[in-house]
Parts: structure tokens; C-alpha cells; sequence
């Protein structure tokens, strides 16, 4: 078996993100951003949706980022933030700006947008956590897995190690945005100690359920 820093069981280690792994974070994101489906086929960029939901826990220093690896490569990851409306302030100020260089803005009737196109306005619009919940929850994860990785224990390997990643930076309350449409992803959530605190109608696809859990 080949070892790396973190714990291991089976094929899979647990290890801190790396800059090295950022373009499987990239594509993990991909195949697994339509609700948890493969996305490949919605987007002409395909790092389109990284730009959104991964890559900068990994780029931006100092936030909570985890892979797990096996012998094919990067399986699956959780990465995520100690301090939410700190992290969106950073956003701001060092993420999307050069983004905004690199595209432009979409204008016109939303209801006819690509996939490409209501992603692109997000870079101009960022959508921010609602109050109450950044408040009672002020850190977020996201988390994804291949489908190699689901059901192995894998994601509740790698959630236990940004739990513990976390509360050495003092987090007390984290949050997580699960799209209506993968009661997968929800089930998963709730069946780990998160619970629905509110549902955001017309966020993500279809709308987001933002659910919560004390550490």
C-alpha cells in the first residue's frame, strides 16, 4: 500500500489538500456537480464549477482542506472554511476578481443562459450564506467523492478529519448547502449529525437546503 501523511483504512489516506491536487479537486468537482451526478456535459468549462465550489480552499491559504487518495489518484475531498463572512470578505478581495478579468458578464434573459453563462454571472454576483445561518453555523464544508469512493466509509473518514482540523481553529458550528435535488447528498448529511435549519427556494439547483451541525 502506498502511505501518505493522515489516517489510513483499506486503499484509501486521508491527507491534507495539496497545491499538486488541485487539478483532480477540479474534476472531482465536475463529475459530481449536478447534484452529485457527472456535470461534464453541462459545462464548456470545465472548471467553471471549481471556480466556485472548491479551488479556492485550496488556493487561498489557511482554510480547511482534506483529499482522500488511492493507488488511481485523488478520490474525493472536503474542503471548507473556518469563518464564513471572513471568507467571503477574502473571496472578494483576492478570488474573483481576476476571474472577472478572464470573462464576461452575461446580460439578457436569464431563463435562456447555459449552464457556462449562470455560473459566469455568479462570478459577478456571488451569492452570499443567509444571515441566520452564517450566524448559528459561521463555518462551511463542501464535500465530494467518486463514485470508487461512496459507500466505503470514505466521506465519513474525511468529514472526522475537517471536524478535527476544525475545531483546532475554534469552530463550535458548521454548516453545509445540499441542492434539493440530491436527497443523496442530504441523507448523507443529516445521517452525520446535520440537520435542516432552513430552505433557501430558487438558490442552486432548484433551490438549497441549508443544513447545520454543533461540533
Amino acid at each position: 500500500m502506498v502511505r501518505a501523511e493522515g489516517s489510513v483504512t483499506g486503499d484509501a489516506v486521508i491527507r491534507p489538500a495539496r497545491a499538486e491536487d488541485l487539478e483532480a479537486v477540479y474534476r472531482i468537482c465536475l463529475e459530481t456537480g449536478d447534484s452529485g451526478r457527472d456535470a461534464s456535459a453541462l459545462y464548456r468549462d470545465p472548471k467553471l464549477i471549481g471556480h466556485v465550489f472548491a479551488a479556492p480552499y485550496i488556493v487561498l491559504a489557511g482554510q480547511i482542506s482534506f483529499v482522500a487518495v488511492d493507488r488511481e489518484g485523488v478520490l474525493g475531498y472536503a474542503v471548507g472554511t473556518a469563518d464564513t463572512r471572513a471568507f467571503e470578505e477574502r473571496m472578494e478581495a483576492q478570488w474573483w476578481p481576476d476571474l472577472r478579468r478572464t470573462h464576461d458578464e452575461p446580460e439578457g434573459d436569464r431563463s435562456g443562459w447555459t449552464a457556462d453563462e449562470l455560473l459566469i454571472w455568479s462570478l459577478f454576483h456571488p451569492a452570499s450564506v443567509p444571515g441566520q445561518v452564517a450566524l448559528d453555523y459561521p463555518a462551511h464544508i463542501h464535500m465530494n467523492l467518486l463514485p470508487r469512493a461512496q459507500g466505503k466509509g470514505v466521506g465519513s473518514r474525511l468529514l472526522e478529519a475537517w471536524f478535527g482540523a476544525a475545531r483546532e481553529q475554534g469552530v463550535s458550528a458548521v454548516h453545509a448547502g445540499v441542492s434539493e435535488r440530491n436527497p443523496a447528498g442530504l441523507k448523507f448529511w443529516t445521517a452525520r449529525g446535520f440537520r435542516p435549519v432552513l430552505v433557501e427556494q430558487g438558490g442552486g439547483s432548484g433551490g438549497t437546503i441549508w443544513c447545520g451541525r454543533h461540533l
